[in-house]
């Protein structure tokens, strides 16, 4: 039903494909010939490469040359990546795919990451784009993107989306996090799930967060990287000269799907408040850029802006040194001067950066300095220019 932009633009070569569960990655590996595939989530198949990694060398030998062959969930088994190595050493023209949920044990445990050998990409949930004539700003904002969720939203099955994005929160703990013995109190995880669902968009507080979980403040930031390496978010730090100052001010964590977000915050069935509408329409454009940056390799760099007066733009998109787009997010479209003092700052200090805001309107208009435009206007006006 959906055409991926990553469809014919994988690389030819050894490549990582990695994205939360249920992005899509095993629907569009099927669009790839392979000489071989490994779904490590098969309980045996996982056994067998357990006990015998080399197995994997042994069958890549006895394919032709060039061939191509697909693991799947590729961290289950991290020892497969020093047999692969060894393959791509003896034979460059093999092309391995290794496809996976989370990077975190490979990052953490010491893996080989190939040396270079294989390149990156990621998969997410559905773009506007590829959701085409198909896209509902409600529904995206409500029950964000997955495939299987959206679809099931188009079939107007809303009870069944709802039930099917419960049930992926609980997935994730039990097989992300329980299943790899990433944490050990679960419960205490769990906690602090929720407490990361309710600051979605903010500035994090880690000592109140600290505090309300009763765990130590160096275990709230482990617990948010693996919510990074398990692909459930990501943060943006503040715009800073300084990158030793960046890292050290408070950044803020957006999760990868809105529908997550709301599972977690167990809003699924409420209607939305001003104010959290906002800050799910915030992190969907987020959400949107990110992925556009990371599917055309643009090298775009994300921070916000905050003065210490409090003056503040929801995102600035830079390459290098330089600024390029100063960004406002507001989830209705009737904006009056008041909405754009945070451009307003930022443009006395830096006036040849370009500032947009980004609201659903029907028609793109021009306030002063401040371009008004849809969601559909910025993401094709800004990969246009960055071209």
């Amino acid at each position: 039903m959906f055409t991926r932009l990553l469809e014919n633009n994988l690389p030819t070569t050894s490549f990582f494909l990695f994205g939360p569960r249920q992005v899509g990655k095993s629907t569009l590996l099927k669009t790839v010939h392979a000489d071989l595939t490994i779904d490590l989530l098969n309980p045996e198949l996982q056994l067998t490469y357990n006990k015998n990694p080399n197995l994997l060398l042994q069958q890549a030998k006895a394919l032709a040359p060039s061939s191509t062959i697909i693991v799947d969930e590729v961290q289950k088994v991290p020892r497969l990546l020093d047999v692969i190595h060894a393959r791509i050493e003896q034979d460059p023209s093999t092309r391995f795919i290794l496809c996976g949920s989370s990077a975190r044990k490979l990052r953490h445990g010491s893996s080989n990451l190939l040396g270079g050998r294989a390149v990156y990409r990621s998969m997410h949930p559905l773009t506007m784009k590829e959701m085409g004539d198909h896209f509902q700003l409600p529904l995206v904002l409500f029950y964000g993107s997955m495939p299987r969720i959206y679809t099931l939203l188009l079939e107007n099955k809303i009870d069944q989306a709802q039930d099917l994005l419960r049930a992926y929160t609980v997935a994730y703990l039990n097989e992300e996090i329980k299943a790899e013995a990433l944490v050990r109190n679960l419960n205490g995880f769990q906690n602090f799930i929720d407490m990361a669902a309710a600051q979605f968009a903010e500035q994090i507080n880690f000592s109140s967060v600290s505090r309300e979980c009763q765990v130590s403040l160096s275990t709230v930031r482990e617990y948010y990287s693996i919510l990074e390496d398990t692909l459930i978010g990501f943060f943006i730090f503040p715009y800073l000269k300084s990158l030793r100052q960046r890292m050290s001010h408070s950044p803020k964590f957006y999760f990868f799907d809105n529908g997550v977000t709301r599972s977690i915050l167990g809003t699924l069935r409420d209607n939305n408040n001003p104010i959290q509408q906002g800050r799910l329409f915030e992190q969907w454009i987020i959400q949107e850029l990110t992925h556009l940056n990371e599917y055309h390799q643009l090298d775009w760099k994300f921070n916000f802006w905050r003065t210490s007066n409090g003056a503040e733009v929801d995102l600035l998109i830079s390459r290098g040194t330089s600024i390029l787009y100063a960004i406002e997010c507001k989830s209705t479209p009737h904006i009056a001067m008041r909405d754009l003092t945070g451009l307003k700052a930022f443009h006395a200090e830096h006036p040849d950066v370009p500032c947009y805001c980004v609201c659903p309107v029907e028609h793109p208009r021009v306030v002063d300095f401040v371009h008004i435009v849809s969601p559909q206007e910025l993401v094709s006006t800004l990969h246009t220019s960055s071209k």
